[in-house]
């Protein structure tokens, strides 16, 4: 499972029959850096192409699993999908201090 940002949607009108009615986004990899003023989120420049089935938007911190955990939800099942967010992410903290609050 990794820690992403939305940072984009992929539209594809060609598709397998399994994909059709399928939101896809385009995310990309984020890590925790640990810096002497606080930890921030920075990104990777990895990016991920990953199945929404939860209504996750731009700009959203989501939790990503790839490979055999995508296909392991009733909904992509029997989906030809190696990424899913499963997660929109409401707070991060480190040792007790917020790095991310999404109402901030």
């Amino acid at each position: 499972m990794v820690l992403a940002k939305v940072i984009g949607e992929i539209v594809s009108t060609a598709k397998v029959d399994r994909l059709i009615g399928q939101k896809f986004l385009l995310t990309e990899v984020q890590r925790i850096e640990h810096e002497s003023d606080g930890d921030k989120i920075i990104p990777t420049g990895a990016t991920i192409v990953a199945n929404d089935p939860i209504g996750a938007g731009r700009g959203e911190l989501v939790l990503v699993v790839q490979g055999s955990s995508a296909r392991m939800t009733d909904l992509t099942s029997t989906l030809p999908t190696d990424g899913l967010i499963i997660g929109i992410v409401d707070s991060i903290s480190v040792e007790s201090k917020y790095v991310y609050r999404k109402d901030s």
